[in-house]
Parts: C-alpha cells; sequence; structure tokens
C-alpha cells in the first residue's frame, strides 16, 4: 500500500510526533509498504547535514509566531507539492496535525474523494497557556475546543495515543469513530545496555568528578516551558537536602533552554547538572541503561515515548500522575507517579534513591510493563485500519 503522511512537525524539529512517524513509517516500510511524508521546508540552515529517511515532500514555509521550532505552510505554494504527491498515487492518506500541513491533508482528502484519517497527538487545553499566556483560559480553553471541533468535523475516523485524548476529544462533542493505538517503541533498540551504559558512567565522571560517588537521575526531552522543568528544578533542592550526592543529567533542546538553564542556576544547581544537548536516538538505550532513575515531570505528555524508551532500558521512572505518563505507569508500575508538585516528586525520588532492592525491583518491573507497547503491535493495529478505511 502507498501511505502519504501530511504533519506539520518532522525533521530537523524534535519532538513525539516525530519519533512516532519515523517508528510508524520504518516499520511499515519494512513490511513492503510505500510511504510518503508532507511535511514544511525548513530553512537551509536548520537541513544542513541532514538526509530525510524516507520519500519527502517539503512544501515551502515561514515561520511559526507562537514557535521559533515550528514552521506553517505558505498557502499560495502549495500546489507543486500536492502534483508531486499526485505523482506517487497515494491508496491512504494519513493526517498527523491540525494546522498548515493538516488543512492541506484535509482538503486533498476531500478534493480527491479520500476517507480523512487523522491522528490527535497533542492535548491543546494544556499548551495553549505556554504559547499563548496573555490569552485568560476562561477565553482560550473553549476556543480550543471550538477550533478542534471544526478541524475534525468531517474526519472518518480519528485516532489517538491513549484511552485519555480520546475521552478529552469525545468530552468536546467531536462524536466520531476513534481508534486508540500508542506510538510503539523498537524493542530491537530500546533494550538494556548494561557494559556500554557502564562506560558511559565512566566517561561523564571523568569529566565531572563529583558524579563519582554521586547517584545518576536522567531526563529526556524537550527543553519547553511545558515540560514543567522547573518543579524538577525545585525538588532537586529538596532532594539535595536529604541526598547530596544526586547528578542530574538532561538531554535534550528546545526553545526554552537559556530560561531553563537560569532557572536551575539560580537554585544553587549549576555543579550538580549536566546538560547534555540533542544526542541521536540510537545513542539513547545507552544512556538510559547509565541510568539509576529517570525523571519526567511534564504534565502535558498524550503518550510519553521517552517514559517506555526509558523502562524497556530497565530505567525505573518517577513521572506527574497526569496525562499520558499516568496512563503508561498505570498504577506505580516500573516506578512511581507523583502529584505535581516538587515535595511528592522529591519523596519519590528519595524512595528509590534509598531502597537499591527496591530500585532494582522497579527496574525489572519497567523492562516487563514496557513490552505491551512495542512498535510491532502498534503496527499490527494500524495495518488493520488502513486496509479498512482505504481497502
Amino acid at each position: 500500500m502507498r501511505i502519504a503522511f501530511f504533519s506539520d512537525a518532522y525533521h530537523p524539529r524534535v519532538s513525539g510526533q516525530v519519533v512516532s512517524m519515523d517508528e510508524f513509517c520504518t516499520t511499515l516500510t519494512e513490511r513492503g509498504h510505500e510511504v510518503c511524508i508532507v511535511c514544511p521546508a525548513y530553512p537551509p540552515e536548520r537541513m544542513q547535514g541532514r538526509k530525510d529517511l524516507f520519500y519527502t515532500i517539503r512544501v515551502p514555509s515561514g515561520s511559526a509566531l507562537v514557535s521559533e521550532d515550528d514552521r506553517l505552510a505558505i498557502p499560495w505554494k502549495t500546489s507543486e507539492a500536492l502534483r508531486e504527491l499526485d505523482e506517487f498515487k497515494p491508496q491512504a492518506v494519513h493526517v498527523q496535525t491540525e494546522f498548515s500541513i493538516g488543512t492541506l491533508g484535509r482538503r486533498y482528502c476531500r478534493q480527491r474523494g479520500i476517507p480523512i484519517l487523522s491522528t490527535c497527538h497533542t492535548f491543546y487545553e494544556m499548551y495553549i497557556h505556554w504559547y499563548l499566556p496573555l490569552l485568560p483560559s476562561f477565553t482560550s480553553r473553549p476556543l480550543v475546543k471550538s477550533w478542534l471541533r471544526s478541524v475534525y468535523s468531517n474526519d472518518a475516523l480519528i485516532i489517538t495515543p491513549t484511552n485519555r485524548i480520546r475521552d478529552v476529544m469525545m468530552g468536546y462533542g467531536i462524536d466520531k469513530e476513534y481508534a486508540v493505538i500508542p506510538t510503539g517503541v523498537d524493542e530491537r533498540l530500546f533494550k538494556p545496555c548494561k557494559a556500554e551504559g557502564q562506560r558511559y558512567r565512566q566517561e561523564l565522571e571523568g569529566r565531572h568528578p563529583s558524579l563519582r560517588s554521586s547517584t545518576l537521575l536522567l531526563y529526556v526531552g524537550r527543553i519547553s516551558q511545558e515540560k514543567n522543568l522547573e518543579l524538577l528544578a525545585d525538588a532537586m533542592v529538596i532532594m539535595l537536602a536529604r541526598e547530596p550526592n544526586i547528578h542530574l543529567l538532561i538531554v535534550g533542546d528546545g526553545p526554552k533552554r537559556t530560561e531553563i538553564h537560569h532557572a536551575f542556576h539560580r537554585r544553587g544547581l549549576k555543579d550538580v547538572v549536566t546538560w547534555a544537548g540533542l544526542m541521536p536516538r540510537e545513542e539513547l538505550p545507552v544512556i538510559y541503561s547509565a541510568a539509576d532513575v529517570f525523571v519526567f515531570p511534564s504534565v502535558t505528555e498524550t503518550q510519553g515515548l521517552v517514559t517506555i524508551e526509558a523502562m524497556l532500558c530497565g530505567a525505573p521512572v518517577v513521572g506527574i500522575n497526569q496525562m499520558g505518563t499516568g496512563e503508561i505507569m498505570a498504577g506505580d508500575k516500573g516506578g512511581f507517579l507523583a502529584d505535581n508538585n516538587p515535595e511528592d516528586f522529591a519523596d519519590k525520588v528519595c524512595m528509590l534513591l534509598a531502597d537499591p532492592e527496591l530500585r532494582a525491583k522497579k527496574s525489572r518491573e519497567a523492562m516487563d510493563h514496557a513490552r505491551r507497547w512495542t512498535i510491532g503491535h502498534a503496527c499490527d493495529e494500524m495495518e488493520k485500519i488502513y486496509n479498512r478505511i482505504f481497502g
């Protein structure tokens, strides 16, 4: 089957949605399908040294004002991209977004009599606070609900990564057929790498001698406001008062890196935090395997792929009991769920740090529990939907 994906976010943009696209497209290609990704063009300096993994059609775009990372397609420059897509002759179209490229994909389907299949990746009601901070919540939330109802009004089937997002969409009055299909993680890549993790840990200790007697906490993800990293900074202050030998490794980058850096420094955490920046995804299993505890304070995750990745690699997790993280961990499976406050978050981390046997038990539990989110199982379900909707 020839499958076209429409997405407003793709490489070099870093996000869970981009990872989701790569995971599904890789597995679909391995199973004999052809894929094509329609996405924004990014400035040449951002694309330097990057090569698209799949057949990709780049639509001319401009900067999205609410985020320096994001792009919006230029409406009067889309015709060439659509002609190129017609030459691909897609048998299935999967829209992954609500914005400019999503609008383009939905229009493409309507004009050609193709059913609209979509995935909702984001809980916008929570994100809008950070992207439009001057808009009061009593105004912004009804606007989000009304906007999403209009976006999805003609879709034949909506895929969500979790039950919670499906329930939110239904609560908005979006009365459509739904399928819950979590983004799968490639268990061939994400698995414990203890020996390599130990070597990486030794390299870190060589650069940061204080780490030699410390336990290592790890965060992997975007450095952005919605990831709730200031809560992690506050929790670090509390943890260090109880367990002075703690070091935090932060892997990732994002639009708020400077502000978040300053937030940690203001709390006197400069010497106990290492900022590793972006790292290739294929290197992450070693990083997860080097950590004693994976800490993830985000409250906006529709699913939280990094949580599953960490668990598959044997890192026990402390996360916030909200949204996708709460659904994945399902009551402290593979770690602990905390309330959205620094004291409880610190309590849960310190429980694991104080008890090596508990930590080892949660590590084994994490690996076992995370196996239900493998890409093979998710792709089986996706293929069934493609065959039913487009077959």
